[in-house]
């Protein structure tokens, strides 16, 4: 599936969080660091732009936010060391997109009623693929 066409939401005021390539976020660090963060919105893809100022050190855990409505895109109902937004396709289908907050740690999930994938090195760290 390519991403790259679907929108990218948050679930909590449903405004598009993506431009071309990247989700935007607004982060906050443990070490109080606040900044945008922009990641790419292909699934397994963890490349991560930020500005320079805005220091991560690996295993970091990353509180994500709306940059629209500033509400927090915590996953705590699932699991404290993931974020959530929504991922909608071309054809309006929606799927809830969970990653890890912990930098350094590559694991994503795109879960819907009937369909549960797993992305990156560390994926079995919260799920297993078909659990």
């Amino acid at each position: 599936m390519d991403n790259r066409s679907n929108n990218f939401l948050c679930p909590c005021c449903r405004s598009v969080l993506n431009i071309e390539n990247n989700i935007i976020f607004s982060v906050k660090t443990q070490g109080n660091r606040k900044g945008l963060l922009l990641l790419s919105t292909k699934l397994g893809d963890y490349a991560v732009k930020n500005h320079e100022t805005l220091m991560i050190e690996k295993g970091e855990k990353v509180n994500f936010f709306c940059p629209i409505c500033k509400e927090s895109l915590s996953a705590n109902d699932v699991n404290d060391n993931l974020a959530r937004v929504i991922m909608q396709d071309d054809d309006g289908n929606e799927f809830q997109i969970l990653f890890s907050i912990v930098a350094g740690e590559f694991c994503t999930y795109m879960v819907a009623d009937d369909n549960f994938k797993a992305f990156g090195d560390n994926s079995g760290i919260y799920f297993n693929e078909g659990s």
